[in-house]
């Protein structure tokens, strides 16, 4: 009976010493966790906004510090809500993902967030607006990057989805969103209705081919950057000093 004891008081000590090792490991790693995922999404603004971040086999081109450093220094930014009007007591760091992705029965987000590029040699400025909708089996989350006309396509940066891969999955490969690049939403004073069309068919200015077997993650894409965009157009098209 006592070496019966001893046995459950080593194994609950060793219990215990597993447990308190897991919660210190996990706590220490976890600001690094965070660290990590926001790097990788700045990293991911950047791309759309056409710097190299990494090269075509993946391989990074800029450090994280560098990362951190070049998007604090060149990028700010903005909140507004579905009207197009900025919104003071929110910042793109505190949003949520619910409220930045989870639409309303009326098809509007709560939050609408952006990013915008000052060149520091040029002084030219790009605006980055945060897409995502529906695909075929996931939220398709992403940043499109528009001009300094805040009309014309200046890159595309899919930062998440689980789309099947090969198919669908494909909405974040180069050869992809590379197209978006000089594709106009809007065109002589009129928003154009931009479309994500099946491989191979007649592409225009407001349109692009995407990946096979995809129709689904393409409808999505067609409809989600159309509804987000409205609300970005609203806000370019009365703002002052941005």
């Amino acid at each position: 009976m006592l070496g019966e004891k001893k046995i459950i008081g080593f194994a609950a000590s060793v219990c215990l010493v597993c447990s308190l090792t897991l919660s210190g490991v996990y706590s220490a790693l976890r600001d690094r966790q965070e660290l990590n995922k926001s790097n990788d999404l700045k990293g991911k603004v950047l791309q759309a906004f056409g710097i190299e971040i990494a090269d075509e086999k993946g391989r990074m081109l800029l450090s994280p510090t560098d990362i951190q450093s070049l998007f604090a220094e060149r990028v700010e930014g903005f909140v507004i809500d579905r009207d197009g009007a900025i919104v003071t007591d929110k910042t793109v760091d505190t949003l949520t993902k619910e409220e930045i992705n989870d639409r309303d029965d009326d098809g509007y987000k709560k939050y609408y967030p952006y990013f915008v590029y000052s060149d520091p040699e040029t002084g030219t400025k790009l605006y980055g607006i945060h897409v995502s909708g529906m695909g075929l089996w996931s939220i398709v989350k992403g940043y499109l990057a528009l001009n300094s006309d805040k009309e014309t396509v200046a890159g595309l940066a899919v930062y998440d989805h689980a789309e099947t891969p090969g198919l669908g999955g494909d909405v974040d490969q180069p050869w992809f969103v590379k197209q978006f690049k000089g594709k106009k939403l809007v065109s002589d004073g009129q928003v154009q209705y931009f479309r994500v069309l099946k491989p191979g068919a007649t592409v225009d200015a407001s349109s692009v081919n995407g990946p096979s077997g995809s129709t689904m993650t393409c409808n999505g894409m067609t409809q989600f950057i159309n509804s987000d965009f409205s609300v970005y157009h609203k806000h370019f098209s009365q703002m002052k000093g941005i």
